[in-house]
C-alpha cells in the first residue's frame, strides 16, 4: 500500500501539511505516517493553551497525541493505517531515512515563510530536504491557496534533460487525478534559436503526456530571466491547482550548487509545489 510521511515540527505550518497530506492519502488509499524529528531547539505548539509550560516541558509524545485525536477522524482509508513516528538527531537525514526504509510514496511538507539571504542562496530548510529525499515531496504553507481536487498542475520545462525527466512522474499524476496539465516552456530570451528549440521541447512533452495520461494538456511558453516568478504569475492567473519541478540528483556539485529555480520556486510559490527527484 502506498504512504504520504508528514513531518512536522508542531508548527501552523505541520498542520496545513497534515490536513493536505491526509486528504491525499485518502484520494491515494495510502497509509499516514507523521514523524517528528527531536533536535536540540525549543519548541513550542502552535495548538498550545499554556506557552510557557510546553516550552519548559517539551512533551512531544502529549502533542503528538493531540494532534492524533485531531486528525485520525479525518483519515478515511478503510484498512489503512495513520500512526507518529519520533526519533532524534538531523531533521534531514532522519526524515529522509524513514522516507527511504519506510518505502514512502510521497512526502507532504510544510515549508515556513523564508525571506532571507541565506534561504534564497544557500536553500531553505525545505529545500534542504527536498534536495536529499530519496521520493517525491509536496510542499505547501499558509500563504498558498490550497483545494482538496487537483485539477490542473503546471509542468515547467527548460531547456535540460533533467527538466524533462520528471515528465513520465507528472503524467503519472495527471492521469491518476485525472488533472489538466499545462506545459510551461521557460526561456530567458526571443532568440529564434531559443524559440525554436523551446518550442520542439514544449512539442515533445504534450504529446508524451496526451498519449501516456489520456487528460487535456494546454501549452505556453514564457520568456524572462526570471522562471519562478514568470511560473507563479502563469500558475496564478491561470488557476493551477498544483505546480511542479524537479531535484536532479548528481555526483556533480555545481549543478546542486546552482539549482536555485526550486529554492525560489518553494520560497515564492502561493501553490503547492510537487517536487520530482530525477537522476543522471
Amino acid at each position: 500500500m502506498k504512504e504520504v510521511l508528514i513531518p512536522v515540527d508542531f508548527s501552523e505550518e505541520s498542520l496545513i501539511a497534515i490536513d493536505y497530506g491526509i486528504d491525499l492519502a485518502n484520494h491515494l488509499h495510502a497509509n499516514v505516517r507523521v514523524i517528528h524529528v527531536k533536535t536540540d531547539s525549543i519548541i513550542v505548539p502552535f495548538f498550545t493553551t499554556d506557552p510557557d509550560t510546553d516550552k519548559l516541558n517539551q512533551d512531544v509524545d502529549a502533542w503528538a497525541q493531540q494532534l492524533y485525536q485531531r486528525y485520525s477522524k479525518e483519515y478515511k482509508v478503510q484498512g489503512g493505517y495513520f500512526d507518529f513516528k519520533i526519533r532524534e538527531g538531523n531533521v534531514v537525514k532522519e526524515v529522509c531515512n524513514q522516507a527511504k526504509y519506510g518505502d514512502s510514496t510521497i512526502i507532504v511538507l510544510g515549508s515556513h515563510d523564508e525571506s532571507s539571504i541565506g534561504s534564497k542562496w544557500v536553500g531553505s530548510p525545505a529545500y534542504r530536504l527536498v534536495a536529499h529525499s530519496p521520493c517525491p515531496v509536496i510542499v505547501v504553507n499558509k500563504r498558498m491557496k490550497l483545494k482538496h481536487e487537483i485539477e490542473s498542475i503546471a509542468l515547467p520545462v527548460d531547456y535540460s534533460i533533467a527538466s524533462r525527466k520528471k515528465v513520465p512522474e507528472i503524467a503519472g499524476v495527471a492521469r491518476l487525478f485525472n488533472a489538466s496539465v499545462h506545459v510551461v516552456g521557460l526561456k530567458s530570451s526571443d532568440l529564434v534559436w531559443m524559440n525554436n528549440e523551446m518550442q520542439s521541447y514544449v512539442k515533445q512533452v504534450k504529446n508524451f503526456v496526451v498519449n501516456k495520461a489520456k487528460v487535456k494538456v494546454n501549452d505556453v511558453v514564457l520568456t524572462g530571466r526570471d522562471y519562478a516568478d514568470n511560473l507563479m504569475d502563469y500558475a496564478i492567473d491561470a488557476n493551477i491547482d498544483l505546480v511542479t519541478t524537479h531535484v536532479h540528483h548528481t555526483t556533480n556539485p555545481f549543478v546542486r550548487v546552482f539549482q536555485s529555480f526550486t529554492n525560489d520556486l518553494i520560497n515564492k510559490s502561493l501553490k503547492p509545489v510537487l517536487v520530482i527527484p530525477t537522476k543522471d
